[in-house]
């Protein structure tokens, strides 16, 4: 059993199942920092993301291709998810658990289906599921994505332009935050706004800093969220900018793209 060691590490946690059980040892924190995951920001369904929420085999691939496997995906919709599953071997899906929208391995199915459960070490939650058919269905989207490992012809990944637009990525959300938060706007829309916007930068950009290392600028995006953290549990009626130093979150920010810019400077 592999187990999560970042925040949201589930789906990096899922491959590190799936590699294990073809014979592969690994964990979901040397996946990471072996594709530079720390590095790494995008522009998806009309927002930012980041970190362990750069999920699938767009972003898998980079550490799998290099060395020979390739992460296959398949939409299923939910009438023919137990179809899909039985007969292929592992893989990895994200259904709703008791600990929130989550990726499981699936592992065999003996007249119930087995999934491992990807979770922090001596958390307390169960490692591995159980689910009737019934229950399995009930906890599935009504479209879900079902990825397997399969080998492939290992292959080069060119990381260089793609950490040199994360720079620029990350740049871009923390000019729109700034001016974001340079205006009032109802309570409202502010929890709208953190997935898309303060997510990457405020909450994944600390988890992967630490995994890299980099504690300093960790501990000075931690106390940025800590001022966010405040204002929102307030009124939220005056502009953020009030709450959120501003100045210091693009200084971060400049500086966090430096990193990134070093990555791709000694990178192929």
């Amino acid at each position: 059993m592999k187990y999560m060691h970042f925040r949201a590490s589930c789906s990096y946690a899922g491959l590190a199942n799936l590699l294990e059980l073809a014979g592969v040892d690994t964990e979901d924190s040397r996946i990471a920092l072996e594709m530079k995951l720390p590095y790494l920001f995008a522009k998806e369904g009309g927002g930012f993301v980041a970190g362990p929420m750069l999920q699938g085999a767009q972003w898998m691939d980079l550490w799998l291709r290099p060395r020979g496997f390739a992460l296959e995906e398949q939409t299923v919709p939910k009438h023919a998810l137990c179809s899909a599953l039985r007969p292929g071997g592992p893989a990895m899906l994200g259904i709703k658990t008791p600990y929130g929208k989550h990726a499981v391995v699936f592992t065999g199915f003996d007249g119930v289906w087995h999934f491992r459960n990807p979770t922090a070490e001596k958390s307390g939650e169960r490692t591995e599921l159980a689910l009737t058919e019934a229950a399995l269905l009930a906890s599935a989207d009504d479209e879900t994505v079902v990825g397997r490992l399969r080998h492939a012809v290992p292959a080069p990944v060119g990381m260089r332009p793609l950490l040199e637009r994360s720079a620029e990525i990350l740049l871009e959300n923390a000019a729109q935050i700034a001016a974001f938060s340079a205006e009032a706007h109802a309570p409202e829309r502010y929890t709208a706004e953190l997935d898309r916007l303060f997510r990457p930068l405020l909450l994944d950009g600390i988890t992967m800093l630490a995994l890299a290392g980099e504690d300093a600028l960790a501990g000075t995006l931690q106390q940025l969220q800590d001022s966010l953290m405040r204002f929102l549990r307030g009124p939220r009626q005056a502009p953020l900018s009030q709450a959120l130093d501003v100045d210091a979150l693009c200084s971060a920010a400049r500086a966090y793209a430096v990193r990134i810019r070093r990555e791709a400077a000694c990178t192929c």
